[in-house]
Order: C-alpha cells, then structure tokens, then sequence
C-alpha cells in the first residue's frame, strides 16, 4: 500500500513538471527556502508558521533550492510530502534541482551510510521495493526544474552561476533548453556548475593564491573539485541578466541564513541539524521575498532531536550578524535599496 502511494504520488508530480520550464518564473510573494535534508521536525516547523492552513490558502508561493534527501533520518517522508504538494498546489509549490537529487549523490550509501536515501528505502520496503521506490523518487527529480527567477529580480539556484551563463550574449533561456527529463548529469557541464557550484569565502577571495587560480571572470576551483565563482563572477552575471539578488543553497549556515557580496548573494539552509560541527549552535532559515523587499526568517531555536546523528555536512562560511528578535514584526520589512548597502543593515523575523 505504501509503496504503491509513493509509486503514485512521485509519477504524477513528475507528470507535472514534464509540463514546465526548466527555468521558473515566479511572482512576489514568494518563500524561497534552501535544503531539508531529510529533517521532517523543521520541514514541519515552516509548514506551521508558514503555511498552517495549506499553501493553497496562502497569498504566496514556495520555492525550495533542492537537496531534499539524504544526511537526515526522515528523507521519504520529506520527498514524499514535497510531492504531494506539488499535485496538490502545482501552480503554488516550487521545487529546483540539488546535487543529492541525483543517482550518484543518493544513491551513496557508502558516504552517506543511515543518512542515505536508498538505505532508508531499502530498510523501509526491502530491498526490490526499496530499489523500486528510490529509482521512481530518482525519476521524479529528473524532471526537477534547475532555476527560479522570482519578481523578475531574484536569481535562484542549488549550488551557484554556471560559466557558460557569464558569456557574451548568454540568456537565462539557455537553461530552457536543458532536456527534460535529464538522468544523467556530467561534470563540468553547465548544469553540474548550477548543481554543485560555491562562492569564494569573502575573507579568502583577496588573497594573492586565490586570485591566480581564478580566471578572468572569477571562476576557479571549489574545495568540492567542482567549478567556483568570485564576486566579479557575481558582477558580470547579475548585469547581463539584469538581477539585483542571487539565491542559493547547498552550503550548511549556522544561522540558517548567510549573506555576503553587500547582500547581493544569500545562502538559505533550511535544516538545522545537519551540520559538520555538532557542538556549534546552528538554526535554520528562509527569505520571503515581496513586491519592495526581502525578509529572512530565522528559527530561534535550532532543532535538535534526542539521538539525532550528523553525517559529513560541513559548516557553511559566511558570516552573519545575531540578530535581536524583539523587533515589532510589522517594521520588518526591508527594503531591497536598504538591503543593497551592506550586510549590517539585514534584518530578521526570528521565529
């Protein structure tokens, strides 16, 4: 029964997005959040503040940046509710690709041990169902669009700006033209960039050894072995196309939010367990963007649930400033000129 619903539920939400582009257009407002990584408990913590009575009956949409699985303990529960949504709230429930949305990443149970989505589907259904399930959820992520652009405005992705979108004359339509569904993804192509891309860390970019291995429009090598892009990446990318902001996810933050390049660039990680260093205090967060601003929402509290085990996230390296969370909500809003100034104007809704 449960395997057959799940069967279900991952072919028509994949019959949906065979419909759309690979590339999103979404109106303000939008709740755009970064990874879940398997963590039913914060997954649950947003749909009670954020969609209490169902997206459907919220003036907003939801944009999620991928990596839905794996590392967590609740992965199928998770990706199981996320397509739900989707045939539920097709026109309201946005999803984009992350690199844990592919065979190779998740189906890895030798690095990812517990924490991997095809272990959890194997000690779930047995090993045929389990292997049956995990490749139709694979199937489902095939179809996975791999970009948003919200209110014309905001930029949004799993990992970072591929090189061949910084060229001259490049469009966003080139990631249209991105075969659907697509199973295989090859490195070193442009969407392995926009799955697994990073940004330079702020306090390293300036340094002499990495602007030698940086080419002339700021790309280089990440720490993953994957393609890396600077601030002057940033520059070209958010001029040709025309972008005040890029989104992101990919990167563990241990206030949920990060934000560098004067606010330009934010890292959004929605799960607060998953993190390298256990002992650090780390929280999950969101960014609401509307028609004259930005808020980020951050969790107070991170949530930690009794037996819970980290499994090889690493801490994410942009810094952000403790906010207080006394502020009256209705004076949180910021607007997008306020926020371009730098990172010490940010303000948050702490939940």
């Amino acid at each position: 029964m449960l395997k057959n619903l799940v069967l279900d539920v991952a072919e028509a939400a994949a019959n949906i997005q065979l419909k759309e582009p690979r590339m999103l257009e979404i109106p303000a407002p939008c709740y755009v959040l970064g990874d879940i990584h398997g963590n039913l408990l914060d997954l649950t913590f947003f749909r009670r503040i954020l969609w209490p009575a169902g997206p459907e009956a919220q003036g907003a949409d939801f944009l999620f940046l991928g990596d839905f699985v794996d590392r967590g303990a609740d992965s199928l529960p998770v990706v199981a509710y996320m397509m739900a949504q989707k045939v539920l709230n097709p026109r309201k429930w946005w999803m984009i690709r992350g690199n844990h949305e592919t065979r190779e990443v998740n189906g890895n149970i030798k690095t990812y041990r517990e924490g991997s989505f095809l272990h959890q589907c194997l000690r779930i259904f047995g090993d045929a169902d389990g292997r049956t399930v995990w490749e139709s959820v694979n199937c489902f992520f095939d179809t996975l669009p791999l970009a948003a652009r919200v209110a014309n405005r905001v930029f949004c992705v799993h990992g970072g700006i591929p090189k061949e979108l910084c060229q001259p004359g490049a469009s966003l339509e080139m990631v249209n033209e991105t075969p659907n569904p697509l199973k295989l993804v090859r490195r070193g192509d442009m969407v392995h960039s926009m799955l697994w891309s990073d940004p330079v860390p702020p306090d390293r970019e300036t340094a002499v050894e990495v602007q030698q291995q940086l080419d002339s429009q700021g790309f280089g090598l990440s720490s993953r072995g994957c393609s890396c892009f600077g601030e002057k990446t940033l520059d070209i990318f958010m001029e040709q196309h025309r972008v005040s902001y890029v989104f992101r996810g990919h990167e563990a933050q241990q206030h949920g939010i990060g934000l560098s390049r004067s606010t330009r660039l934010c890292t959004i990680f929605s799960t607060s367990k998953d993190h390298f260093a256990p002992e650090v205090k780390t929280t999950c967060g969101c960014v609401l963007v509307n028609r004259d601003g930005i808020l980020p929402i951050v969790r107070g509290q991170p949530q930690q649930p009794k037996g819970s085990k980290t499994l090889g996230m690493r801490q994410g390296r942009l810094p952000l400033q403790q906010i207080d969370g006394n502020t009256n909500r209705n004076k949180m809003g910021v607007k997008l000129e306020e926020l371009e100034k730098s990172k010490e104007d940010a303000r948050l809704f702490v939940c």
